[in-house]
């Protein structure tokens, strides 16, 4: 069970999943409050955050259950349910992603802000999950869950967006995109509960690697050098990660922290940091060293079918 080199907890509290994105030396966090708005947040030495703040921008969804009563009678509640942002650093600047409150996704160009809507792109596709977005050279790539459960991708090339693809892979939860040596993976958490890679060899994507491990919610996916790091919540809530390149995944290791939600990862500083809601719903971030998570990198044995 792997320790953490330091840890903060934020006073910072959400119902969702946060993210984590790296410009520099510049750490950035991401999470939607309470009230559902956006927010971001960022740190040179992953322990003091600074440079709040709360974007006009929402992202949630309503979720109906019913129940019955005496005599046959039926109860519905609707409740709002936050939902995660995702954010990547793209051509200098910080963008975020997320699924609004009509269920289409967006992407904002943070650094354009100050020009109003400038930088702000809302996609026709809907989802009921966040987004995943990841930057790989000239090339912005974002990744959903359509409303048919079916995972998609749409890429921006020097700005200019593409038509979407739609894979054959579904999930019930978002899913989870990252660049690493020059090729794209996607993560998934599939609807037997277990994670699933997929990674392009040559820009050209593979077969989808079924891994032992289970989840009941949506993975995570982070740069670490070649590599990429694969973070997930257990089913027993424990947080865990493990390194990942074209044909190999290494083994996982179990980290000293539980989380009702997904957990998010990048390197920072030559460390691996991660980020995740407590139990007490307060956003913590935490590094490790990346010494404990590269030994014992393997083939792709671990798939099961």
């Amino acid at each position: 069970m792997a320790g953490f080199d330091d840890h903060v907890v934020l006073a910072e509290k959400t119902a969702t999943a946060p993210a984590l994105a790296v410009d520099g030396d510049r750490l950035h966090l991401a999470w939607t409050g309470t009230d559902t708005r956006l927010n971001t947040l960022s740190s040179t030495d992953g322990e003091e955050f600074d440079g709040k703040r709360t974007w006009p921008a929402r992202s949630s969804k309503q979720v109906t259950q019913s129940s019955s009563g005496p005599g046959g009678t039926t109860t519905s509640t609707t409740r709002t349910v936050p939902l995660s942002p995702a954010l990547a650093v793209y051509g200098e600047d910080l963008h975020i992603a997320w699924t609004g409150t009509d269920r289409r996704v967006n992407v904002w160009d943070l650094a354009r802000a100050a020009d109003g809507e400038q930088g702000h792109r809302v996609l026709a596709e809907t989802s009921p999950q966040g987004p995943a977005l990841a930057a790989q050279g000239i090339d912005l790539v974002l990744s959903w869950t359509g409303t048919d459960r079916r995972l998609n991708l749409v890429t921006a090339s020097r700005g200019q967006w593409g038509s979407a693809r739609t894979l054959g892979e579904t999930s019930d939860y978002g899913p989870a995109i990252g660049a690493a040596g020059g090729e794209l993976a996607l993560a998934w958490t599939g609807t037997d509960t277990h994670l699933n890679l997929l990674w392009t060899r040559g820009g050209v994507w593979g077969t989808p690697v079924r891994l032992a491990e289970k989840s009941f919610d949506a993975p995570a996916l982070g740069t670490v050098g070649d590599a990429l790091v694969l973070a997930w919540t257990g089913t027993n809530r424990r947080l865990n990660v493990l390194i990942t390149r074209p044909g190999q995944v290494g083994p996982g290791r179990k980290l000293e922290a539980t989380s009702p939600y997904s957990p998010a990862v990048c390197e920072h500083a030559g460390r691996l940091a991660i980020a995740w809601t407590g139990t007490d719903s307060r956003v913590n971030v935490a590094r490790i060293g990346l010494s404990s998570l590269t030994a014992g990198v393997r083939g792709e044995r671990r798939q099961t079918r």
